[in-house]
């Protein structure tokens, strides 16, 4: 796919939410509901994705890791 189908593709993903946004006030209760799981899916996608990048920038550069020492046993 070249980045111009992309585009279009995702225009069209944003025009189909945009309509349904704009109908939801008349939606039934059930549409709502199922609209609001949709939305919380992709927000916590989106805050563990976050999280993830947060924890690999921050966290694991710069520092060595952890790592056990071994304990030599002691002889009995």
């Amino acid at each position: 796919m070249s980045a111009l189908e992309v585009q279009e593709e995702v225009m069209d993903v944003l025009e189909k939410v945009w309509t349904k946004l704009q109908a939801l006030p008349q939606a039934s209760p059930l549409e709502m509901g199922a609209f609001a799981v949709i939305l919380l899916f992709v927000g916590t996608f989106l805050l563990m994705m976050v999280v993830a990048m947060l924890h690999c920038c921050c966290c694991c550069c710069g520092k060595p890791k952890h790592q056990a020492t071994r304990v030599e046993p002691q002889p009995v």
